[in-house]
């Protein structure tokens, strides 16, 4: 009886639907050098990600609501200071990493009438510890990172723009380079997010694992690397705590750990470099397919970096 009511409610009001609780990690924001440090130096980057979604996917894959969903548009611009020093720790370079992202609704309540373009200053990440390795065919990087939960967010509200809890990331990653000369590589970075329980609510967002890499032809004269990208996310442990709507979820075949998967092209190219600054654009586009318990559609990625090397 639960659930036939609770299908019913969705049917009679199908602008306002539940998602799946997310995590903080961007999906694709690494592409096909995911597990490469860059050498010494100051970076200013300015990114900016779309995400399409015009699907949810249930806990079997299935499409959720296909008629009523209209589906949503999640922006974000985190512009971001990446710092390579020349100190050295266990053999690797130290680095660390400031973002201070501005984005559009991050929604766990989907409300076709909320205004998609109303931004607002999110969740501020930040990573401390990034270290990098430089071996003769491969890179190696590690690091810790954390989301501060800085966003606008209340309970239950459709227009938040923060998640509501702080995230703790533990972080590796490996390019290996095929031949000598460093042409072509193979590149994965694997996240492991870990939460606190969400704002004026007893509930936690299960352990996310997110990899993201690629195979590239690199083109070092000009800067460049031509590749596909991939990311696979997958939620590991399960939503857990007394506010989780556990009978909605089972309802409507929702409960289940998040899964999804994108794959798509990435360039890059340098722009210019005059002395020790450098300028490169990156753009990279990968659909989502295999999704479960999530939104699908589409990611977009275009970024510029404005860079002060250190020899």
């Amino acid at each position: 009886m639960i659930a036939f009511f609770v299908v019913l409610v969705l049917l009679l009001a199908p602008q306002t639907v539940f998602a799946q609780y997310q995590g903080h990690n961007l999906k694709g924001d690494n592409g096909v050098n995911a597990g490469t440090q860059p050498g010494p130096g100051v970076y200013f980057v300015l990114p900016y990600n779309q995400w399409n979604a015009d699907a949810i996917k249930d806990a079997d894959g299935n499409p959720f609501l296909a008629s009523q969903f209209q589906g949503i548009d999640i922006r974000i611009l985190p512009p971001t200071v990446l710092t390579v020093t020349k100190k050295r720790i266990l053999g690797a370079n130290y680095g660390f990493l400031v973002s201070v992202p501005f984005s559009t609704i991050k929604p766990e309540l989907v409300d076709d009438t909320v205004d998609q373009t109303d931004w607002g200053f999110t969740d501020m990440y930040v990573v401390p510890l990034y270290l990098g390795w430089h071996f003769a065919r491969a890179d190696v990087t590690a690091g810790y990172g954390f989301t501060a939960p800085t966003g606008r967010y209340q309970p239950h509200a459709t227009d938040n723009v923060g998640l509501g809890m702080w995230s703790h990331e533990i972080q590796g990653g490996m390019t290996a380079y095929l031949d000598d000369a460093k042409k072509l590589s193979l590149a994965t970075g694997a996240y492991l997010e870990m939460h606190s329980k969400k704002k004026d609510l007893d509930l936690k967002v299960g352990t996310l694992l997110t990899l993201e890499g690629g195979a590239a032809y690199n083109v070092p004269a000009i800067g460049g690397a031509f590749g596909v990208a991939y990311y696979l996310q997958n939620k590991l442990s399960d939503d857990s705590g007394a506010d989780l709507p556990l009978a909605l979820l089972l309802a409507t075949n929702l409960r289940g750990r998040n899964r999804i998967f994108g794959i798509g092209p990435d360039v890059t190219m340098g722009l210019f470099q005059r002395g020790a600054t450098a300028g490169v654009v990156n753009v990279r586009y990968l659909w989502d397919s295999a999704a479960k318990s999530s939104f699908e559609g589409g990611t977009f990625w275009i970024s510029f970096t404005l860079a002060r090397l250190r020899p």
